[in-house]
């Protein structure tokens, strides 16, 4: 296991290099040039010069590729044009209110998921199975930002009491119970697209597994529904699940930039959103790195978990 997850961190090490030159180019391929936007009304070529330089974009593009590379190599993402912040500083800031905006919409999904979903297909084509259908028809086909904006006109305009504020967030250190508060509607809208997803796939992974022979040795040895579904039942049908819940966590920090945008939820997403139309490189290069890094350990944990799930999968034998 050791062996194959070194292998593993070894693997990355390449990928992330190609992902820090697909960021560096993308992100300057943008016809807005950063300079004028940071210099504002002063146009001045001097001064605009003089800007250039100071932001070390007066250099050529590999040369200013290699000069971010090294810093990069020594943990420093650079300065926001903007700001003048630190990006790391920025986005450790910020990355707590993402994180428990994330991991709250993912506890939703998949809670629902495995509760609709275990009900689902155990009354097949009940009415359960058909709302069932019908929640995944509509997370699939709703955007999220669209559902975020019938979510704030319905609780700041027709539901009266402020049970659930619109927008805004609180530290959980500051007042636990307003942070929950605020938190529900955001929460709830980044969980509506996979809430779909995790549900349909947890139906269908019970009702394959519910068709295999140990299934029907279980039951036949006179063991309780009950058991036969948590015990037999559930940890085969959890694998193509776990993988897709460990996409979406990986996915946490891009699935939140509109979702944080509609709410002003005040984390990476939001700050790579105001980023983008100021062409602030190295904060839209920061928070797509994290982003990308946190995507790739994510698959890392997935792939052991298998091994728990699924006895047969050995990654000993694959190391060696």
């Amino acid at each position: 296991m050791t062996a194959y997850i070194l292998r593993r961190l070894v693997l990355m090490i390449p990928v992330a290099f190609l992902v820090t030159i697909g960021v560096f180019v993308l992100v300057r391929m943008s016809p807005a040039d950063p300079v004028i936007l940071f210099a504002g009304e002063e146009r001045d070529p001097a001064v605009l010069a003089s800007i250039r330089q100071e932001l070390g974009l007066d250099r050529p593009l590999p040369v200013q590729y290699v000069a971010w590379l090294g810093r990069l190599a020594q943990g420093d993402l650079g300065r926001s044009f903007q700001t003048h912040q630190r990006v790391l500083e920025a986005i450790t800031e910020r990355l707590p209110a993402t994180l428990e905006l994330g991991f709250a919409a993912l506890l939703i999904s998949v809670t629902l998921a495995l509760l609709i979903g275990i009900i689902s297909a155990v009354k097949r084509n009940s009415v359960v199975d058909l709302l069932s259908t019908s929640i995944t028809l509509a997370g699939v086909s709703f955007p999220n930002f669209f559902l975020g904006i019938v979510l704030i006109l319905l609780f700041a305009y027709v539901i009266p009491g402020n049970i659930f504020p619109p927008g805004g967030y609180i530290a959980p250190t500051e007042d636990l119970g307003d942070n929950l508060r605020r938190l529900v509607l955001p929460a709830v809208t980044l969980a509506s697209a996979s809430l779909a997803v995790n549900l349909r796939q947890v139906r269908s992974s019970l009702l394959d597994v519910f068709g295999h022979e140990y299934m029907r040795t279980a039951r036949a040895k006179g063991l309780h529904e009950r058991t036969v579904i948590t015990r037999h039942a559930l940890k085969n049908a959890l694998i193509p699940v776990v993988t897709l819940i460990g996409i979406q966590i990986g996915a946490i920090i891009e699935g939140a930039f509109i979702t944080e945008t509609i709410f002003f939820w005040p984390g990476i997403g939001r700050l790579a959103v105001a980023a983008i139309p100021s062409q602030d490189y190295p904060v839209v290069q920061g928070v797509v790195l994290v982003s990308a890094f946190s995507f790739m350990m994510t698959t890392l944990l997935v792939d052991l978990l298998y091994a728990w799930l699924d006895p047969r999968i050995s990654y000993e034998t694959a190391a060696s």
